[in-house]
């Protein structure tokens, strides 16, 4: 891929532009084959703009091209996630936590989508005060706290954990915390990969390719496999209730032959985990 992509440069086709458009082609024909394509237009409606779903910004023409397709395809997925665990807790007026929470869109997609009076308070939860920031000048409730320090006040019904768990240094101390302490379920979300492995790209970088300073938001510490994922929740004391997955290229089309491309530069797509506490194994470890 990176070979055709300099062929292509050097025939003065900007090659970052040409995958750009072949991806968001993949991705358009990946969420109508997987039903997300009527939860991306209600999406739309709820929260129309997502350039500020992350610290980076965002190439005008870039974002129109691709990445507002790729963020929404995802956001579909893990709010439709999101609505199902909800939905598998009993009661009114419930209290969610979203730990790793960078914007607030997520709060504004359920309590627009939600059942009247499923939802009480929302409370999103980030180490950055710059995410911070922003979800409380939308007038949501945040705290600025580490995943693996949450307020000792905060008790929620249902935790929310999108793309965060894979940022953690030790995410099984994390979600046994969790299991012990409070709550009734989590949804997870991360990146799949079919083969685990520790660390994403960038800690394969040289040190001279690195920036000065690694920050928690760009850095994955482990991209596991699904099995290795419930593995791993199961023995912080929790039970798997449900898996979901997402692939960014479509399966019975013909661009189901860019799933390497998705391997090679990006994920071939994102799993989703419902989980209930289960200590029948973690209370046999005498290690905690």
């Amino acid at each position: 891929m990176a070979t055709l992509k300099k062929l292509l440069n050097a025939a003065g086709i900007d090659g970052r532009a040409w995958f750009q458009t072949l991806a968001a082609a993949s991705l358009e024909a990946a969420v109508r084959e997987q039903g997300l394509a009527d939860t991306i237009a209600r999406l739309r409606t709820i929260v129309p703009e997502t350039r500020d779903q992350y610290t980076a910004t965002f190439d005008s023409a870039e974002y129109q091209r691709y990445w507002e397709l790729k963020m929404r395809g995802l956001h579909a997925f893990q709010v439709q996630a999101a609505l199902e665990g909800l939905a598998r807790i009993d009661g009114q007026a419930l209290t969610v936590a979203d730990i790793g929470d960078s914007s607030g869109n997520h709060a504004a997609y359920l309590k627009a989508l939600a059942p009247a009076g499923k939802l009480g308070r929302f409370v999103s939860v980030n180490m950055d005060p710059v995410a911070i920031e922003k979800i409380r000048a939308k007038g949501g409730e945040a705290e600025l706290a580490r995943a693996e320090g949450l307020p000792t006040d905060l008790r929620a019904d249902l935790y929310l954990c999108f793309e965060t768990l894979e940022h953690l240094t030790d995410p099984v101390r994390f979600l046994h915390k969790l299991a012990r302490e409070s709550g009734r379920g989590i949804v997870l979300s991360m990146p799949y990969r079919r083969v685990s492995r520790f660390g994403g790209e960038l800690l394969r970088y040289p040190l001279d390719k690195l920036p000065a300073d690694l920050t928690p938001e760009a850095v994955h510490i482990f991209e596991l496999s699904p099995e290795d994922w419930k593995l791993l929740a199961r023995f912080s004391g929790f039970r798997c209730v449900f898996e979901r997955r997402y692939l960014q290229y479509p399966t019975a089309h013909p661009l189901r032959l860019l799933a390497p491309m998705w391997r090679r530069l990006d994920f071939e797509g994102f799993i989703a985990l419902f989980l209930i506490p289960d200590s029948s194994l973690s209370s046999r470890y005498t290690g905690w």
